[in-house]
């Protein structure tokens, strides 16, 4: 590759509820120092009960494992852009034109310290 970081790694973390069911995921890569969330998805009637953190807490501690300094997820306007800023992400930017009047927020932050 052109930075010389090699090829992204894929991972993924899932959680069960109690009873042993998928309670939510996300997916995500690892490329060089960079740790970079594809998907976070929680069950609809487990919203609001911590699963979001718990999921981001894993894979930042995984980005960490692999030796990742930081880390980039984005989201939707309508979606959860202050669920990322409660967890310490910055936002570095906003692509217009998805539909609605929304956009698509990037968000950044420094892990590993």
């Amino acid at each position: 590759m052109a930075c010389g970081a090699g090829a992204p790694e894929e991972f993924s973390v899932r959680v069960e509820d109690a009873a042993g069911e998928p309670a939510g995921g996300l997916t995500g890569y690892v490329w060089g120092g960079l740790c970079a969330v594809h998907l976070l998805w929680v069950r609809e009637d487990l919203r609001g009960a911590g699963w979001g953190s718990r999921l981001m807490r894993a894979a930042e501690e995984e980005g960490v494992r692999r030796g990742c300094t930081d880390m980039t997820v984005s989201t939707y306007t309508f979606q959860a852009p202050g669920f990322y800023r409660k967890l310490g992400f910055r936002e570095t930017g906003r692509t217009p034109g998805v539909p609605g009047g929304h956009a698509d927020v990037s968000f950044h932050k420094t892990i590993g310290e």
